[in-house]
């Protein structure tokens, strides 16, 4: 499909106009859950899932409105699911503020999570049939994924397949999602949404990878260090360092009845001497190439530029 300048707003006002789109819907919400979406919307999120939307759909002409619509959705998805992975993770802060339920209470939050899903699925059934179907699989996914995390906890031996396909139903699955939506919206021709879907897909498994090795260093920002770890949830470089704990020293750590963050240093260093967090950067770099193959799919051009500069500017982030 020929490359052309859509109609859409620039980056900037994009954002304000879901921005505001959000708090529209958040209105038609009763109190007490109206002020606390009203709240994560004004947050400090940086809007990515609908800025990828966007991109995606600037490789073909796209409904400006339409597409602000669909940005919200994605969004919405994306503060559902916070809501209730904190509850569920007992986390105590989200992006540097304390966790919703740590505030209004686990029924609050949970009701508000809820709520940001019916309001999903109302607007997506507004925006067509085709919307519809893409939205509701992905939240089916989502759901799939979380009981997937929940089930495996403390699992010291959880293979790496599982641990991507875990990966794939979860964080990758709502960056697919964007991908196929702004495709979509743009009217791209088969082609160039197969490998929109493919870069959102491989993006969304490298950003992962990188966030669970974020969980642990002091460098991360807005999320606990060692919060995974605590819950039982193991990324990447810890799955990675298991298989090479011939000793069980690690394995014996992170299964202690009295472990906590507290340990984390030891963790880490254990994790650092057997290779985890070496060899999951080799695997983030190995999907990182996956993602930018999909790109030299597509026409070279500002849409694919502001792919690959919105792929830069992500992976190093957290959620």
């Amino acid at each position: 499909m020929t490359t052309t300048t859509p109609a859409a707003a620039p980056p900037d006002a994009f954002t304000a106009q879901v921005n505001d789109r959000l708090l529209l819907l958040a209105d038609d919400l009763p109190e007490p859950v109206r002020g606390l979406v009203r709240t994560l919307v004004a947050g400090p999120g940086k809007l990515v899932r609908p800025r990828l939307l966007a991109a995606c759909a600037s490789f073909g002409t796209a409904d400006p409105d339409r597409l602000v619509r669909l940005g919200a959705v994605v969004e919405l998805i994306h503060l559902a699911s916070l809501l209730h992975d904190d509850v569920i993770d007992e986390a105590q802060t989200r992006r540097g503020a304390p966790a919703a339920h740590t505030a209004v209470g686990t029924e609050q939050a949970m009701l508000a999570g809820l709520a940001c899903f019916a309001l999903v699925g109302t607007e997506a059934a507004d925006l067509g049939e085709g919307v519809a179907g893409a939205v509701s699989t992905t939240v089916a996914k989502l759901a799939y994924g979380e009981l997937l995390d929940v089930e495996r906890a403390f699992d010291t031996a959880f293979p790496l397949p599982a641990y991507l396909e875990l990966v794939q139903s979860k964080t990758a699955e709502l960056f697919r999602l964007c991908c196929l939506l702004g495709a979509a919206e743009g009217r791209c021709g088969p082609g160039e949404a197969g490998a929109l879907v493919r870069f959102g897909a491989a993006l969304g498994v490298t950003f992962q990878i990188l966030d669970d090795c974020l969980d642990l260093s002091p460098n991360g920002a807005g999320k606990p260090v060692g919060t995974d770890h605590a819950l039982g949830l193991f990324g990447a470089p810890t799955l990675y360092a298991l298989r090479a704990d011939s000793g069980g020293e690690l394995a014996t750590l992170l299964l202690s009845p009295s472990f906590s963050t507290h340990d984390l240093p030891e963790v880490y260093s254990l994790i650092q001497d057997r290779g985890g967090l070496d060899a999951a950067a080799r695997l983030a770099a190995d999907w990182h190439e996956q993602a930018l193959a999909a790109l030299e799919e597509l026409p070279a051009g500002g849409p694919r530029d502001r792919l690959v500069t919105l792929a830069a500017a992500l992976l190093p982030a957290r959620r």
